[in-house]
């Protein structure tokens, strides 16, 4: 996968093109602690980047899949070996999650 700083140039803050997620526990929703709120933010981060309408086109899906201008492939996202793989076990584990709904 790709190193977030070419990343960086199209998702810096200042752009209106959201940043990359990654889960780590940091004060999200600016209230000076980390609290579940921060949680209740991330888990809304991750379920935008899911299009319930046609979910192969979901970022959450195509960034790590290589499927993206300048991204790269993902551990555990490749799309060309068939379904329960190992080399796609992530892809897999996160289709099912937006299949069932995408629950918290």
């Amino acid at each position: 996968m790709q190193d977030g700083t070419k990343c960086q140039g199209c998702h810096a803050p200042a752009s209106p093109l959201r940043p990359p997620i990654a889960f780590t526990n940091y004060d999200r929703d600016g209230d000076g602690g980390i609290t579940p709120t921060d949680d209740v933010w991330f888990y809304a981060e991750v379920r935008s980047r899911v299009n319930f309408e046609e979910i192969a086109a979901s970022a959450l899906l195509q960034k790590p899949s290589g499927n993206h201008h300048f991204g790269g492939l993902g551990t555990g996202f490749d799309t060309s070996v068939a379904p329960g793989q190992p080399e796609r076990a992530k892809y897999d584990l996160f289709l099912n999650w937006i299949l069932n709904g995408a629950p918290q």
